[in-house]
């Protein structure tokens, strides 16, 4: 009767560390750890990080009928 809430207890260890343990973003492509946060592109396969900035205004159709603005 104790084997199945040791067992319980340990899956729930394990998912607990899977997510709460703070991880190094990665790339999304060659999975290589970002070395620096400032610097946009990855080392090993060249891909490009999305900053986040007010930049993504202008990707946007200035009319758009499914804009709800």
């Amino acid at each position: 009767m104790v084997w199945p809430l040791l067992f319980g207890c340990f899956l729930v260890l394990v998912v607990a560390l899977r997510y709460l343990w703070p991880r190094r973003e990665r790339c999304p492509q060659c999975h290589a750890v970002r070395a620096d946060a400032d610097h946009p592109l990855c080392p090993e396969c060249g891909w490009i990080f999305d900053a986040p900035d007010d930049d993504d205004e202008d990707y946007r159709a200035e009319e758009s009928p499914w804009d709800p603005r």
